[in-house]
């Protein structure tokens, strides 16, 4: 099972909002590193995420 999250990610260049497709058992840390990564944020810039939906 699978459901929709949307993720902001704040980083040095700026925020991001990232909708993902995700299992219903992954952690919000797991959202926020996917949503980083999909976001094209590496990890020297990124400075929080939040799931926010």
């Amino acid at each position: 099972m699978t459901r929709t999250v949307t993720v902001e990610i704040r980083s040095a260049q700026g925020t991001d909002i990232v909708d993902l497709e995700a299992c219903v058992l992954a952690t919000d840390a797991a959202l926020v590193d996917q949503a980083r990564q999909q976001a094209g944020v590496s990890g020297g810039e990124f400075k929080q995420g939040q799931v926010i939906a």
